[in-house]
């Protein structure tokens, strides 16, 4: 899928789809929640669900990016 306008309005239905957004709420509150429940000398642990939030935060701001330059794209057609 190379056109970028394709490209962005499969990211907005993926950023406007009630599941995905559902499910990366919980994974966000899961992280939380494991990482307040986690022993503080826990470093690996903390290390690894602080890794895991910054992929997620990735995902969505590659989703978003991928919006914005097809609608740069729209509105020089």
């Amino acid at each position: 899928m190379a056109d970028p306008i394709a490209k962005a309005n499969h990211a907005k239905r993926l950023l406007e789809d009630e599941v995905l957004l559902e499910a990366f709420a919980q994974v966000e509150k899961d992280i939380f929640d494991e990482w307040r429940m986690s022993a503080q000398a826990d470093y690996s642990a903390r290390a690894d669900m602080f890794l895991t939030l910054k992929g997620l935060e990735r995902l969505k701001a590659r989703l978003q990016a991928i919006l914005d330059d097809g609608l740069v794209a729209q509105s020089r057609s």
